[in-house]
Formats: structure tokens, sequence, C-alpha cells
């Protein structure tokens, strides 16, 4: 039925994509094939209200120097 509605290249690319993967359920390949053809997602823009809250990333520098010390109580 998938070839109906997509090119035969790319069915055949999505079933050899399922069976690498180990499965063997047609709608593994139909989720393969709608990732392929699947436009790519537009960047929407914040309203302003939003955007002024906009922060960096946190860092985890900080938990690195954790891994190092000894636990408390102990």
């Amino acid at each position: 039925m998938l070839c109906r509605d997509h090119d035969p290249a790319t069915v055949e690319l999505a079933v050899r994509g399922a069976l690498a993967a180990g499965a063997i359920d047609g709608r593994a390949v139909a989720l393969l094939i709608d990732r392929k053809t699947r436009p790519p997602a537009v960047a929407i823009e914040l309203p302003d209200r939003l955007a002024r809250h906009e922060r960096p990333a946190p860092g985890l520098g900080e938990y690195d120097q954790l891994l190092g010390t000894e636990a408390v109580g102990q």
C-alpha cells in the first residue's frame, strides 16, 4: 500500500532500513518513510512577552567538580 503513495525507491530504502534495525512490522517502514518525506520543521518566533525571558542554556561544569569529591557524611 505504501508504494501507491510514495516513490518505490523511497519505500525500498525504508524497508531496508527497517530490516536492518530488526523491525518486521509495516508500521516501522511507514515511520521511516514519514521521516524521509516530512518537510523540515519551521522555526517559530516567540512573542515578546516570552522572548524577554530567553536565557542561555546552563553549563554543567559545576557538576563535574562533584565527581572528584567524597560524599558528605561518609
